[in-house]
C-alpha cells in the first residue's frame, strides 16, 4: 500500500471512529507508530485532523468548541499565506479596516507593508502585536475580555466599539463556509463581534482556505448575501459557479502567487 492509500484509510477510520490511537493504528495498517506518526503530521497540516498527545481526533469532533491558538495557527499555513498576501493586496491608502480575529487574518495583517496612512480596528492581540510594528498603521484595539486560548478580545465593550464605527473594509475569519448556510462559527461568544463587523463595513471580504468549504459548523454568523469577496487558496469549479452565481467575487490567492 502507498504511503497516500494507507492515509485516505486513516483518515475514513477516524473521521469514522472520531478518534484514534497510533498504537492502534500501528496494529490496523500493519506499519510502525513512527510510520503512522508521521502520517498524522502529515494530515494534520493538511487541515484533515487534529493531531492530539497519541492519536489524533477528527476535525468534525470539533463542532461546537473553539480549536486552542497553537492547533488552529499550525494548520494549512502556507494556504493562509497566500490568502494573506492577496487580501492585502485589495487594501487601498487611507482606508479603514476591521481585521477579525483569526489565523488566516493575522497573515492579512502582517503582509500590510507597502500601503500608508492606513487605520485597522481589531479585537486580535496577535494582529494588533504584528501592526504596532508597521508606521504606516493607525491601530485601534476594540477592548473586551480576553478569551486566552485564541487571545482573542471578546465581550459586550468589544461588540459596543465596533457597533459606533464605519470602516471602508472587514477582512472576516470564517471556521466553516456553506452555499446554502452562510458562513458559520464553532462557539457562540465571537457571532455578535462578527455581526457588528460586518455591520460596520461597506464591503465585506472572507478570508478562508479550501478546507472550511461545503461545511457549517455551531453557530450561524450570516448569509453569504452580506458577502462581497472571498479570498481563498483554491476552488473546486462547481462551488466557485455557485458564487459567482451569487455575486460574491472571488480571489483565488494561487493564482497571485
Amino acid at each position: 500500500m502507498f504511503a497516500f492509500e494507507r492515509q485516505e484509510q486513516i483518515l475514513k477510520y477516524i473521521n469514522k471512529e472520531k478518534k484514534a490511537s497510533v498504537k492502534n493504528l500501528s496494529k490496523r495498517f500493519k506499519v510502525s507508530e513512527v510510520t503512522i506518526r508521521r502520517d498524522l503530521e502529515e494530515l494534520t497540516n493538511k487541515g484533515l485532523i487534529i493531531k492530539i498527545h497519541g492519536g489524533a481526533l477528527t476535525i468534525n469532533n470539533n463542532f461546537s468548541s473553539e480549536i486552542p491558538y497553537k492547533r488552529k495557527f499550525s494548520l494549512n499555513v502556507d494556504a493562509k499565506k497566500k490568502i494573506g498576501k492577496a487580501a492585502a493586496e485589495i487594501i487601498e491608502e487611507n482606508d479603514v479596516v476591521i481585521f477579525d480575529a483569526g489565523s488566516t487574518t493575522v497573515e492579512v495583517a502582517t503582509h500590510l507593508c507597502d500601503v500608508k496612512n492606513v487605520t485597522a480596528i481589531t479585537n486580535d492581540i496577535n494582529i494588533a502585536m504584528a501592526l504596532s510594528h508597521n508606521p504606516n498603521i493607525s491601530l485601534i484595539v476594540t477592548g473586551g475580555m480576553l478569551q486566552k486560548s485564541v487571545y482573542t478580545l471578546a465581550g459586550p465593550a468589544a461588540q459596543d466599539f465596533l457597533s459606533t464605527v464605519h470602516v471602508n473594509k472587514t477582512f472576516l475569519g470564517a471556521d466553516a463556509i456553506c452555499i446554502d448556510y452562510g458562513i458559520t462559527n464553532r462557539t457562540m461568544l465571537e457571532i455578535p463581534i462578527k455581526k457588528a463587523m460586518i455591520n460596520a463595513a461597506d464591503e465585506v471580504i472572507v478570508v478562508a482556505d479550501y478546507s472550511k468549504l461545503n461545511k457549517k459548523v455551531f453557530a450561524h454568523v450570516c448569509d453569504l448575501k452580506q458577502i462581497d469577496k472571498i479570498v481563498i487558496d483554491k476552488i473546486d469549479p462547481d462551488t466557485e459557479k455557485a458564487f459567482e452565481e451569487l455575486g460574491i467575487q472571488l480571489i483565488i490567492a494561487d493564482k497571485n502567487a
